[in-house]
């Protein structure tokens, strides 16, 4: 599989980068995901895997597949599984994370991780199951409880969503609130083709490409998304009604264009 684009950002993920990405499908997501864990243990940094079991099978045995033995790296102490909705569950509060509980859970976490003096990258799903979830407030409150908890210790971490940024449904909620959160939303193979996609579907449609338009934009959050997310965010607010028909036209373009 091609690596995504932005693959250099997720393989060196220095400490300080909060990243998002969004994927349609969970093979997608293990390459990506792939990238920012082995970059990490490559590199000698401790890594955190706080999933889904789903995803936990997954990474694991792309990790096999990439010649390094998850159950080697465990026994180290280099590499860790958490539950995501175990951990969850020890910090939420009436449907919101609680920055005590967060800060004691996460905290324990990283400072024995922290204490073998490597580099720290964290995968998180907790914020995903949120938002599938319908509680989009707590997973944008997560979001920013890890940017405190990244003013008190250093480490890089990766946040992924099973979001079909295709769907103009997707857009119906906060889905800006993650650039306002996140130091980047990376983009994948599939946002560039889309992006070219809505380019012909909004030349057709407007007379104009709407990217340029998404690009000259001054909503500084809206920057972080890949060029077919900004275009769909711009379109949301500045023209609502034509949301649904501009993505049912690019996604007719998109699949034209599939190799």
């Amino acid at each position: 599989m091609k690596a995504p684009p932005d693959s250099s950002l997720l393989a060196e993920a220095p400490a300080g980068r909060h990243v998002a990405q969004f994927h349609r499908d969970a093979e997608a997501l293990t390459e990506s995901a792939y990238v920012f864990l082995e970059g990490g243990l490559r590199r000698g940094h401790s890594v955190v895997i706080i999933a889904t079991p789903a995803n936990a099978e997954r990474f694991e045995a792309r990790l096999s597949a990439g010649k390094l033995d998850p159950m080697a790296l465990r026994n180290s102490g280099q590499l860790e599984f958490l539950d995501a909705a175990t951990i969850l569950g020890k910090f939420m509060a009436n449907g919101l994370p609680e920055w005590g509980r967060f800060r004691g859970t996460l905290g324990a976490t990283l400072d024995r991780v922290q204490a073998l003096g490597r580099g720290t990258r964290i995968y998180g799903d907790m914020a995903d199951i949120l938002w599938k979830d319908g509680n989009t407030q707590g997973a944008i409150r997560l979001e920013e409880l890890w940017n405190a908890l990244g003013r008190l210790y250093p480490f890089a971490l990766y946040c992924s969503y099973m979001l079909d940024t295709q769907c103009e449904e997707s857009y119906a909620g906060p889905i800006e609130e993650l650039g306002r959160t996140h130091t980047e939303i990376v983009a994948t193979v599939e946002d560039e083709r889309f992006a070219a996609a809505l380019d012909r579907a909004s030349k057709e449609m407007f007379g104009i490409s709407l990217s340029q338009m998404a690009g000259m934009g001054k909503q500084d959050d809206e920057r972080r998304f890949p060029s077919g997310q900004r275009t769909m965010l711009w379109v949301k607010r500045n023209l609502p009604s034509s949301t649904a028909r501009l993505a049912e036209r690019a996604r007719h373009y998109y699949k034209d264009a599939r190799p």
